[in-house]
């Protein structure tokens, strides 16, 4: 659920701001601005939650991210003006990017390494819903007809939306009172008596009896640390963030953060500009008729039918289609994570494959001439995202417990800055030099399963070896 809420918050904003078009009048130079304001608060605060995440723990990083965010997103839903909305949104999206890394590092330390990577493709499962989980109310609840005096402003549709889409963060942040922290985060920091409590919570949540716990003490092979303790604060943050960029794990960071900004910028392009696109198909196909367009074609087709819109003919719906493609996204992704799941022992496998068909997708695109083609390519293209769950469950397993909140958050920020910087290039060039950015995209897929390769493979480990390890 907070990782749900997390992508709605950042990404169901661009429905936020096109119900908003009309209430501020905005350019589109203003909504160029406010769809940025998704990536900018987490590309400013990841350092801070990886810090946060190593010295003081997983879920209490959590809570205080998920409580601001729910608060300040649903605050935003009175904004006067689209600068407030667009500073309360980054200050949002800057807490509640608390949750893809500390998410991913809560659920990778709570569970035995057997099942490790196939509840972290599972968790992706989920949040391949958010498209679903915010074109589905957007659809609905922009197409109401109200406008309520509440003195200071009107009450209009996509003000009960931003607090609807809201709602995840603060169910997330109720549900993690019945979370426990991390017992493997408690011994890394040197807190035995915390971890073993911690331990026989679990314990008791699986069914077992507190007296009948055995376990009365616990340590791991890595040296700990008290973090932070007698340290000024420069100096805890150099301990907790050079280690990163020096061997031996230096290598690892690399990869790990290239393959980021591989994933994240196509992905994140791609689904902040999917309501835009699928209009472009809908109108390329409508102007086609019997003739055959490339998705080139579609897409720059629409240029010629954007007409100036004042505050008479001014829409902030929703149309049908983008309705459609959003509950298919969902359920089409969603479906295929639960599927792949099943082979997460093979997830160096899986992520040069999920790479790979995107890659052939972006430039057969530019090549094809059938309409139809031309959407099934397009999905192809969006089969990044599925690359998620693969990709942090590395960031568990690559790094010890002492730096791996860390080198999560830290990913997050080049997730963001990477997903920004794609959607400007979308924004920019895709109408200009459309194949051109479709080769781009190909090209730096192909960086990305080149460097892919180069990962460990997963070692698999024995039912006898697991129960020894725990």
């Amino acid at each position: 659920m907070a990782l749900l809420g997390m992508g709605i918050d950042i990404f169901g904003f661009s429905v936020i701001v096109t119900g908003c078009t009309c209430d501020f009048q905005l350019e589109h130079y203003q909504k160029n601005i406010l769809l940025s304001m998704s990536f900018v608060g987490p590309i400013l605060t990841s350092y801070l939650w990886g810090y946060l995440s190593d010295t003081h723990g997983r879920r209490a990083s959590l809570l205080i991210g998920l409580w601001v965010s729910f608060l300040a997103s649903t605050l935003s839903a009175f904004s006067a003006n689209w600068i407030m909305l667009a500073v309360l949104k980054a200050f949002s999206t800057s807490f509640c990017s608390s949750a893809q890394s500390c998410t991913y590092t809560l659920l990778g330390e709570s569970c035995t390494q057997k099942v490790r990577d196939f509840y972290m493709l599972l968790m992706t499962s989920v949040l391949m819903l958010f498209l679903l989980s915010y074109v589905v109310p957007g659809y609905y609840i922009l197409n109401m007809n109200f406008s309520i005096d509440i003195g200071l402003m009107n009450f209009t549709p996509w003000r009960l939306l931003t607090i609807v889409m809201a709602l995840p963060l603060g169910i997330s942040a109720i549900g993690l009172q019945l979370c426990i922290e991390s017992p493997k985060f408690f011994i890394s920091v040197g807190r035995q008596d915390d971890a073993v409590n911690s331990l026989q919570a679990i314990y008791m949540k699986n069914g077992g009896i507190k007296n009948k716990y055995p376990v009365r003490n616990v340590y791991i092979s890595q040296e700990t640390s008290r973090k932070g303790e007698g340290k000024p604060l420069l100096q805890s943050l150099k301990d907790q963030t050079f280690p990163l960029f020096k061997p031996p794990l230096l290598r690892r960071t690399v990869q790990l953060f290239f393959l980021t900004s591989v994933i994240y910028s196509i992905n994140n392009s791609l689904v902040m500009w999917m309501p835009s696109i699928v209009q472009a198909f809908a109108y390329g196909m409508d102007s086609a008729g019997a003739g055959s367009m490339s998705l080139c074609e579609i897409i720059i087709s629409t240029q010629y039918h954007n007409t100036p819109v004042d505050s008479l003919t001014c829409t902030s719906s929703l149309e049908e289609r983008t309705l459609f493609s959003g509950i298919f996204h969902g359920l089409l992704f969603s479906g295929i994570t639960v599927c792949v799941s099943k082979f997460a022992a093979h997830k160096k496998a899986l992520l040069i494959a999920f790479l790979a068909i995107p890659l052939v997708s972006s430039a057969a695109a530019v090549l094809n001439q059938d309409e139809y083609a031309s959407l099934v390519l397009f999905v192809g293209m969006m089969m990044t995202n599925l690359c998620m769950g693969v990709l942090f469950s590395y960031y568990v397993e690559l790094y010890p417990t002492s730096h791996r909140g860390m080198a999560a958050c830290l990913g997050v920020m080049v997730a963001r800055l990477s997903g920004l910087a794609g959607v400007n290039f979308i924004g920019s060039y895709v109408m200009t030099h459309c194949a051109a950015t479709f080769y781009a995209f190909s090209a730096y897929l192909f960086c990305g399963i080149v460097v892919a390769y180069f990962l460990p493979a997963p070692v698999a480990k024995t039912d006898a070896e697991c129960t020894n390890e725990a």
